[in-house]
């Protein structure tokens, strides 16, 4: 119990200083600053240090593409999707939930299956992070997942060929990443089917549910002043209408449902491979 709480102590101190940063450079708000102490807290506090590392890597490097958009002043889907570029705190337990819940099961069992299920889910928010931060830079125009037609940048259910590779590398960092650090932790303990490939894997199956999701069940409306589709209820001071999707299903909740699957699927795949 000592350690435990020396470890919150510590996952509340770096918590803080990762979620101040974050807040100076508008990559979180206030309430969003507040949950990532709680989720650094959390995750230090139940996880080996390996855990600590990949949740750093995850909002450093996200927090770096995100200043660097700022810098060049990219902000075209403003008008699109449902919040701004900084992410509040549901956007934050959207993608750090399950994976929170996969590792306190690991704390109290041991079983490297739920180990892993934290891992894919990092590797997931990761790729669906660089997927929609990235992809937006692309010239080309993204399509839409189900029916490839062009739509609106900034939309769910988009994807294109530069928001794929960002998401494909960002899948790849969290997995080479935690392999790295577990091999230096406990050597061998796990052969690299497991510590790599699998939650590579999960982390692309995360970003194209998360699409499929937006593109399919997100509810979407669209502005009766402009026409232009969006994730807002209000545009251009007016009422949207709801043209898609379920009304209470927004990009918020895909992001979870997409996490959770992501955790369900790494452990399904591992409950087969052991």
């Amino acid at each position: 119990m000592t350690i435990l709480l020396y470890k919150l102590l510590l996952g509340f101190i770096v918590g803080s200083v990762i979620a101040m940063l974050s807040y100076i450079t508008h990559f979180v708000t206030k309430s969003g600053a507040l949950a990532l102490i709680f989720v650094a807290t959390i995750i230090c506090g139940f996880g080996p240090w390996p855990t600590w590392g990949l949740i750093i890597i995850f909002f450093t490097s996200s927090g770096c593409i995100h200043l660097a958009k700022k810098m060049m002043n990219i902000t075209k889907v403003e008008s699109v999707t449902a919040k701004g570029h900084a992410r509040d705190a549901w956007q934050v337990f959207a993608h750090s939930l399950p994976a929170i819940i996969s590792l306190i099961l690991f704390y109290y069992t041991k079983k490297p299956l739920f180990l892993i299920g934290y891992v894919s889910a990092i590797a997931g928010a990761t790729a669906d992070t660089f997927g929609s931060e990235i992809g937006i830079l692309s010239k080309k125009v993204p399509r839409s997942i189900v029916s490839f037609k062009p739509i609106e940048p900034g939309l769910s259910g988009g994807i294109s060929i530069l928001g794929s590779v960002a998401s494909l590398l960002g899948s790849l960092l969290i997995s080479l990443s935690f392999w790295l650090f577990y091999s230096w932790y406990h050597a061998s303990v796990l052969p690299i089917s497991l510590i790599v490939i699998v939650p590579f894997i999960c982390g692309i199956v995360t970003s194209l549910v998360d699409s499929l999701l937006g593109a399919t069940l997100q509810v979407t409306y669209r502005c009766s002043i402009c026409g232009k589709l969006t994730e807002q209820r209000y545009h251009h001071l007016q009422q949207t209408k709801q043209i898609h999707g379920i009304s209470w299903l927004s990009n918020d909740w895909v992001n979870f449902f997409s996490s959770c699957f992501t955790v369900l699927f790494s452990w399904f795949i591992l409950h087969y491979i052991q």
